[in-house]
C-alpha cells in the first residue's frame, strides 16, 4: 500500500483514489487469503465492499475514469459495485419490476458466489504454482549445488595431481643431481684406482727388482761364505805343522793333501775377498732396509685393499722360504714361523738353522770359519748359483 494515498484528505478524494484503494485492499485480501485460506477473509470482503461503495458514492462518479482491471479481486469489487448500483437504481424504479429485480439479484449473487469459487480456485492454483516454482527452484539449487560440489572435487583432484607432479618433478631433479654426483665420484674413484694401480705396478716392479737383487746378493754371499770356508780350511791346513807318519801314505791321503796344497791363497787375497764379502753384505742390508720401508708403506696405506696385502705378504713368505731352503740346502718346509715382514739384523739364535736364516746380515770374522765349515760339511751341499732358479 502507498502511504500518500491513505493520507489524502477527504475533500480531495476522487473516484480514482477509491479505485486505487480498492485495488490495494484487493491485493492485501488476496495475500491474506493465500496465506490463511479463503475462509479467513470471507466475512471481511462484504464489509470492505460496502465501505468502498460508500467512498465511491461520496466522491461521485467520474466520467471517463476507469480503474485498471487485471486482478480477480478488483474484478470482483467492480462486479459487486455494479450490482449494488443496479440494485439501487432498481429500488428507485417502478414497484412492478420488483420480482425481476429479485431474480436478477439472485442471479448476480450466484455469479458472485461462482466468481468467489473461481477466485479461490485460482488462488489455490496460484499456491500450487508457487509450490511447484519453489520445488523447481530447489531442484535447480540442488543441481547447482551438486555441480558446484563436483567442480570443487574436480578442482581438489586437479590440485592434488598438480602437487604430485611437482613433487615427482622435484624428486626426479634431486635424483638426477644425485646421479650426476655419483657419476663424478665414480669418475674420481676410477682415476684414483688407475693411479693406485699404476703405483702398485711400480711398487711391484721395485719389489721384484729388490727381491732379485736380494737373491743375487744372497747367492753371492753364499758363494763367498763357501769360498771363505775353503780358504779357512786351507789356512788351517797351512798353519798345522807336518807330522811324520809311519809307513807309506795312502794314495787318498796324498791326493787330499795335493788338493789342499793347490787351494792356498795369500793374505792379501783373503783380505780382498773378505772386503768384497763385507761390501756385498752391506749392499744386501741396504736393499733389505729399502724393501722393509716399501713393505711398511704398503701396510700403512689405507687405499690398498687387504687382499692385495695378503697376496704380497704370502709371496714374500714363499720367497723367503725358498731362499732359506736353498741357503741351508734342505727341502722347503710346509709351514714356517718366518712370519714377520722385517727382522732386525742384531737378533740371533743359538740354533744353527735360525742363525743361518736370521744372521744373514752379520759380518763373519775368522773365529766363525770353523763353525761354518762344520755346518757346511754336515747339512749344506753345494747347490751352485740359485739365482736363476728363484721365481721373480
Amino acid at each position: 500500500m502507498e502511504a500518500p494515498l491513505w493520507r489524502t484528505p477527504a475533500g480531495l478524494l476522487a473516484p480514482e483514489h477509491v479505485y486505487c484503494m480498492a485495488r490495494a485492499l484487493g491485493s492485501e485480501l488476496q495475500r491474506l487469503s493465500g496465506s490463511f485460506g479463503p475462509e479467513a477473509v470471507a466475512g471481511l470482503v462484504p464489509q470492505v465492499v460496502r465501505l468502498l461503495e460508500l467512498l465511491e458514492a461520496l466522491t461521485g462518479p467520474a466520467a471517463g475514469a476507469e480503474c485498471p482491471r487485471g486482478d480477480p479481486a478488483e474484478t470482483l469489487l467492480r462486479t459487486v459495485q455494479s450490482l449494488r448500483g443496479e440494485r439501487r437504481r432498481e429500488d428507485g424504479g417502478a414497484p412492478g419490476c420488483y420480482g425481476d429485480l429479485e431474480q436478477k439479484l439472485l442471479e448476480m449473487q450466484r455469479k458472485e458466489h461462482h466468481l468467489q469459487n473461481r477466485l479461490a480456485q485460482l488462488e489455490e492454483e496460484n499456491q500450487k504454482a508457487l509450490v511447484q516454482l519453489a520445488e523447481s527452484q530447489s531442484q535447480e539449487d540442488s543441481t547447482l549445488r551438486k555441480e558446484r560440489e563436483v567442480m570443487l572435487r574436480l578442482k581438489e583432484v586437479v590440485d592434488k595431481q598438480r602437487d604430485q607432479i611437482r613433487a615427482q618433478a622435484h624428486e626426479i631433479g634431486c635424483k638426477t643431481r644425485d646421479t650426476e654426483a655419483l657419476q663424478e665420484q665414480l669418475a674420481r674413484f676410477m682415476s684414483m684406482n688407475e693411479e693406485l694401480r699404476h703405483k702398485l705396478a711400480v711398487v711391484q716392479a721395485q719389489l721384484k727388482s729388490a727381491l732379485r737383487t736380494k737373491e743375487d746378493l744372497e747367492t753371492a754371499a753364499l758363494e763367498n761364505r763357501r769360498e771363505m770356508d775353503r780358504l779357512g780350511r786351507a789356512v788351517a791346513a797351512a798353519e798345522t805343522p807336518p807330522r811324520a807318519m809311519d809307513g807309506a801314505a795312502s794314495p787318498d791321503q796324498d791326493l787330499r793333501r795335493r788338493e789342499r796344497g793347490g787351494s792356498f791363497f795369500s793374505k792379501e787375497e783373503l783380505q780382498q775377498i773378505l772386503q768384497e764379502r763385507n761390501e756385498l753384505k752391506t749392499s744386501l742390508f741396504l736393499v733389505q732396509e729399502e724393501l722393509a720401508y716399501y713393505q711398511r708403506e704398503l701396510l700403512n696405506d689405507e687405499r690398498i685393499p687387504g687382499l692385495l696385502l695378503d697376496a704380497v705378504k704370502s709371496t714374500i713368505k714363499k720367497q723367503r722360504k725358498k731362499i732359506r731352503a736353498k741357503m741351508l740346502g734342505t727341502a722347503e718346509e710346509p709351514a714356517s714361523s718366518f712370519g714377520l715382514w722385517y727382522r732386525n739384523s742384531s737378533s740371533s739364535s743359538k740354533d744353527p738353522s735360525a742363525s743361518a736364516s736370521s744372521g744373514m746380515w752379520e759380518i763373519i770374522d775368522h773365529q766363525d770359519v770353523g763353525f761354518l765349515q762344520e755346518e757346511e760339511e754336515e747339512g749344506m751341499p753345494d747347490c751352485g748359483s740359485p739365482a736363476g732358479t728363484l721365481p721373480p
